[in-house]
């Protein structure tokens, strides 16, 4: 991609700036032993440093903290101090495995409030079980398509760069998709071509700009010469459905329709979530065995709430009456590694990011938790 068909957010390269100045005044203050007796501040009356010493002391510390958290990755998983983890995309980079995520704070974790999920918070690990929390990255972006919220990142390696796809949505929540892009996965440039609004003008679609409409949760598989974009979209006749899209330049995108339909009634909105049956999302596509296989996120009524896989000899079609539970309690569902028929799995289980394991070649594949160290060391070589 030419830089010239790109535009650099700004806003996450000026703090992370700042940061770093911050981090080198706190790392001479943390490497001259006792520094903090040093002061000519007088004490206070019962002994301890002055208020200038304490905060940048115990800024050093939370920082610390936030930036290098103890994580019991088998029995808890990873998710940022204070927060949660909801839909991510993965890379690995330089010995690295990075992930970029929704970052859920605040008890009431519902994406809809203003200030929620305003930003892709930016984590990685060289062996999964030591973790590293980086600056957010993708910042909203005031008076645009992606003014409110952005969500669900997914990652591809194209060449020397790598590209990512989200989710943003404007002030009537509006969802859309976009492109951006990063050689080192901590600077990133979103495109001018943004969005890409693959539902605008479908005579399948229910898609507008002024009211909240599905168009969000992209996946990016590259296959036979093209890569694929499954989403998440809505019908005309109100039914939540699984689309496609296509491009071999990431330029022109075709349209395939949806390739897993819903059904168009039966939804009971409730403030405190746990519907009935609510939308197909948090997609991935990928071809194994010579099937293609549609992993999703669904609530689904008389079944319940899970992962499901669905498999088809197309790519373009998958049938509801074909699908099953394919991870239990685990979802957002993303490929880590490959090896043989076999892949390391990364999903979010309460709110964590924990890992596990399955195998293709079975007759109905399905994922199972990694819950022994040794399990997930095996991984770190391949």
């Amino acid at each position: 991609m030419h830089n010239s068909e790109h535009h650099t957010s700004r806003s996450a390269t000026t703090r992370r700036q700042f940061l770093r100045g911050a981090g080198a005044a706190l790392a001479a203050v943390a490497v001259a032993p006792g520094v903090l007796a040093q002061t000519n501040a007088p004490a206070g009356p019962t002994g301890g440093v002055s208020i200038i010493d304490f905060e940048r002391e115990l800024k050093r510390l939370r920082f610390d903290h936030y930036q290098h958290p103890e994580i019991d990755i088998i029995k808890k998983g990873f998710r940022p101090i204070g927060g949660s983890v909801a839909d991510f995309g993965t890379a690995r980079h330089n010995g690295r495995d990075h992930f970029f995520y929704i970052e859920r704070r605040l008890k009431e974790g519902t994406p809809f409030y203003p200030g929620h999920e305003i930003y892709f918070g930016h984590a990685s690990t060289p062996d999964f079980f030591e973790w590293e929390v980086h600056d957010p990255v993708l910042v909203v972006r005031p008076d645009t398509w992606e003014e409110a919220h952005v969500w669900a990142p997914v990652l591809l390696r194209n060449g020397d760069e790598f590209i990512m796809a989200y989710t943003g949505l404007n002030r009537h929540l509006s969802q859309n998709i976009g492109l951006a892009s990063s050689r080192d996965l901590f600077e990133w440039t979103r495109w001018k071509s943004n969005p890409i609004s693959p539902a605008k003008g479908a005579t399948w679609a229910y898609w507008r700009e002024d009211n909240i409409c599905s168009c969000r949760d992209p996946d990016l598989f590259r296959h036979d010469g093209r890569v694929w974009m499954p989403y998440t979209a809505n019908t005309r006749e109100g039914a939540t459905c699984i689309a496609l899209t296509s491009t071999a330049d990431f330029k022109k995108w075709k349209d395939h329709g949806p390739i897993l339909l819903g059904p168009a009634t039966g939804y009971e909105p409730r403030i405190e979530g746990g519907h009935p049956q609510g939308s197909f999302e948090s997609s991935n596509l990928s071809f194994r065995n010579g099937r293609y296989f549609l992993i999703f996120n669904a609530s689904i009524r008389n079944l319940g709430h899970g992962s499901w896989a669905a498999t088809s000899n197309r790519i373009d079609s998958f049938l509801t009456d074909k699908f099953y539970n394919f991870w239990k309690d685990a979802g957002c569902i993303e490929v880590v590694r490959d090896k043989g028929t076999r892949s390391l799995l990364a999903g979010v289980m309460g709110g964590c990011l924990r890992f596990g394991e399955v195998d293709w070649s079975e007759p109905q594949p399905t994922a199972r938790t990694i819950t022994e160290r040794e399990a997930l060391q095996r991984w770190q070589a391949v």
